[in-house]
């Protein structure tokens, strides 16, 4: 395991925080899942500090010398962030004061015993603390909770668990199962944004099936989805919801094999936040749990209890709607102008609403990856440029601000995507001619 803190006292930022410890005459202490991950070998993003002093000073002065950014997280706790670029994207710095009376105290007040390890920073040797045998946990893939007081002290750590167990592979330890099935309950009372960012960072890690399998058992799912009611009579409703996830996340999982061509901008575009922390392939694998009969009102109850915003919540009926009933009138054989009337009505959804009707069987995957290829190489979102500005628009036919206007560009879109307009002057004549043949002219 020496291998994972050399490392670590390598890094220019440990070893610059090292030395503002000592000029402020603080402790400070690595802490949390990014010592976790450099013991396992996983890539590291953010560190965590834990300072017996200085707590605002010291992040402050770090960020200046290496030009970083400073954030105050939560003034009352005393708790900051550094946040400052890396080859490979950004990353952060936590920094917080140590509680209780000492390091120790600190570490069994955390959630797990994979959580609990400490690295001194402010000598060039020092030994790992690790009171609760955290380092043992991560060897034998066991997630362990610090106290019998943990779920009681913050509720939500009984999805962490789930969590933790999903992201890391590892198992749960016997006797924090079983407190987990004594006390499902206590999730009742944890604010819908919490449970939500918790639970869509589940739907985020891999094996989606095993994950809501211990949802199930442990007596938690119900409290996530209420759409679930709690008793073994739901169990073979249950296993159908979980079968039809886990045969989306098989989509998600290898978009290249399903669509050859575009497999690769289907992966990024799978990964694309709706809002917040909210990833569309985590909505895909929920939509796929909720569709079915009552995907409505399931969508409304899911909706309250993860306090889903507004593009969550539409994405996600949009996902359920062609997952349920997949227009009849798409085929193999349809022409462009079915392909963009399909996309059109049901935006800002794109490409996504094929993921749930292939798992199911509900299109063909030669529809399917005729839909997805339209989409990407012919298609023209409401949101993209059209060859001419709305400005252009008006000044061209003499009309104003209003309704017709938005007609009038959904016509030259239509245009656009099915080939017929491929430059400036040519969607110039369009909407000319269109303005002279109409009963009416447009406007």
């Amino acid at each position: 395991m020496g291998t994972p803190f050399e490392s670590i006292r390598g890094d220019g930022r440990f070893r610059l925080i090292a030395k503002l410890a000592d000029l402020f005459g603080v402790q400070a202490f690595l802490v949390g899942g990014g010592l976790r991950d450099a013991v396992m070998g996983r890539a590291v993003r953010d560190y965590d500090f834990a300072l017996s002093g200085a707590e605002e000073e010291l992040p402050k002065e770090l960020a200046r010398l290496i030009g970083g950014h400073f954030f105050r997280l939560d003034r009352e706790r005393r708790q900051s962030r550094v946040v400052t670029s890396a080859e490979d994207g950004r990353f952060t710095l936590d920094f917080a004061p140590i509680r209780g009376r000492d390091l120790l105290e600190d570490l069994t007040l955390r959630d797990f015993t994979v959580n609990s390890l400490a690295l001194p920073v402010t000598k060039d040797i020092s030994p790992l603390v690790d009171p609760l045998d955290g380092m043992k946990d991560i060897v034998e893939g066991r997630i362990r909770v610090c106290s019998e007081r943990s779920f009681d002290d913050d509720p939500l750590r009984l999805l962490r668990a789930v969590r933790f167990a999903a992201t890391l592979g590892f198992g749960i330890d016997g006797g924090t199962w079983t407190e987990m099935v004594r006390r499902p309950h206590l999730l009742a009372g944890v604010a819908g944004e919490r449970v939500r960012e918790e639970f869509f960072l589940i739907l985020d890690a891999p094996g989606i099936a095993p994950s809501l399998e211990m949802l199930r058992k442990s007596g938690l799912m119900h409290r996530v989805l209420p759409v679930v009611a709690h008793g073994e009579e739901v169990s073979d409703d249950c296993d159908g919801r979980i079968a039809r996830a886990a045969e989306a996340e098989r989509v998600l999982e290898n978009p290249a094999f399903h669509f050859p061509d575009d497999g690769k901008e289907l992966a990024v575009y799978f990964q694309r936040r709706i809002e917040g922390g909210v990833a569309l392939s985590s909505l895909i694998k929920l939509a796929a749990f909720l569709a079915g009969e009552d995907a409505e009102r399931s969508i409304v109850l899911c909706r309250d209890r993860l306090r889903l915003g507004t593009k969550a919540g539409s994405e996600l009926q949009s996902l359920c709607r062609c997952s349920s009933s997949f227009p009849p009138a798409v085929t193999e054989r349809s022409g462009n102008r079915v392909l963009f009337r399909f996309f059109r009505d049901r935006e800002p959804a794109g490409p996504e609403l094929l993921v749930l009707p292939l798992a199911n069987n509900a299109v063909s995957p030669e529809l399917a990856v005729r839909l997805v290829s339209y989409y990407f190489h012919s298609y023209r979102p409401a949101q993209g440029d059209l060859l001419l500005t709305g400005d252009q628009v008006m000044a061209l036919l003499g009309i104003g601000q209003g309704p017709s206007l938005g007609g009038i560009l959904d016509a030259l879109r239509e245009a656009e995507a099915l080939g017929h307009v491929t430059t400036e002057a040519e969607a110039r004549d369009f909407l000319l001619k269109k303005q002279l043949t109409k009963e009416e002219p447009m406007g």
